[in-house]
């Protein structure tokens, strides 16, 4: 039987993705009691408890806090939503999960496919979940493409294709994402890495990966890429492309991904609506399998399952090792971008 008592959750770190965790822990409220806002900017955490107390229950009370260590000691807080900078993921994420808290921790889950390893030999450790945050996996979009695929609406999946495009504020590239010493890279680390997670969700493995990257936007980090292309061998023999840009205006995708197959294409529209998932059979009219997407929804669905792996024993959906073999193709494109020539992403060895 389900634990009725509200889950006592932490969030730590209160940056510019924050507000759609929050907004998400609200969808959520009837299972989940936010306890504190933690941020070594007072300020920020402060403005995160105010957001919060807006979407959570009412009379709620949820504490503003730069001692994330006082977290770590408190036994009733069971679980710590991760919102930090990339190069801090593995330290916090081990100190928590020795604290015995459940993690929930934003992508990428760390900077090296070995870090990512360390995190999920210490969650089976201390028996505790470690949830890899990407928000794409948990994509109602997402998942309703991924369910045409497996019962065979498109026959055998002969390639795929994905674009991920905009034009990335310069309030999002500041400070540590200016150095890839701490973000692990431009876009392809930062960005596009949902869209590997999307492929290979989609594709199956990535076995090679032949990448070229530019610079169009310094000022977003004098060392990093901010626009990339790549291609993809698949271990099943099929192929992929992503075109990944943080430099483009205007509408920026349309579709987001295509699947291609033996019976059928499958097209993944980002702008929410009729078109959300559309089939396009071998014979017949083309079909709308999911409309009304939006973004929020992605961690509303995010934090929801979180709490049904916690509470409910449901199976992870967003493992550690989807973390690290999404890392694991982003180096690899980095090394290819420098080397000119196709990069092995050879099966991982447990």
């Amino acid at each position: 039987m389900a634990n009725l008592q509200r889950t006592r959750l932490a969030l730590v770190g209160c940056g510019l993705i924050s507000p759609a965790h929050i907004r998400a822990f609200g969808s959520q409220k009837e299972r989940l009691e936010l306890v504190a806002c933690c941020d070594r900017d007072k300020t920020k955490a402060e403005s995160a408890v105010s957001l919060a107390l807006g979407v959570m229950q009412e009379g709620d009370s949820i504490s503003a806090t730069t001692d994330f260590n006082a977290l770590l000691a408190d036994e009733t807080i069971t679980d710590l939503d991760l919102c930090l900078p990339h190069h801090i993921h593995k330290e916090i994420t081990l100190q928590a999960l020795r604290a015995g808290k459940h993690v929930l921790c934003e992508k990428p889950l760390a900077l090296t496919p070995e870090d990512c390893d360390l995190m999920a030999q210490e969650a089976r450790t201390q028996n505790r979940v470690l949830m890899h945050g990407e928000n794409m996996r948990t994509a109602s979009n997402i998942i309703a493409a991924k369910q045409a695929i497996d019962s065979g609406r498109v026959g055998t999946v002969v390639g795929l294709q994905a674009t991920y495009a905009h034009w990335q504020s310069e309030v999002l590239n500041k400070d540590w994402r200016t150095r890839p010493s701490e973000s692990g890279g431009g876009h392809l680390m930062d960005g596009a890495i949902h869209f590997v997670d999307v492929l290979r969700h989609l594709g199956g493995e990535i076995a090679g990966v032949h990448a070229m990257t530019a610079q169009y936007r310094p000022e977003l980090g004098a060392e990093s890429e901010d626009t990339a292309v790549l291609n993809f061998r698949f271990e099943q023999g099929h192929f992929g492309q992503m075109f990944a840009s943080h430099a483009s205006r205007g509408r920026g995708a349309s579709p987001i991904v295509t699947v291609f197959g033996t019976e059928g294409c499958l097209s993944v529209e980002p702008f929410g609506g009729a078109g959300s998932v559309v089939l396009f059979p071998r014979e017949g009219e083309r079909e709308n399998l999911f409309s009304d997407h939006n973004w929020q929804t992605t961690f509303d669905n995010e934090v929801s399952h979180f709490l049904d792996v916690i509470r409910e024993g449901a199976t992870l959906y967003s493992t550690p090792e989807d973390g690290r073999e999404n890392i694991r193709v982003v180096l690899a494109a980095y090394e290819s971008a420098k080397t000119g020539r196709e990069v092995p992403v050879p099966k991982w060895e447990d």
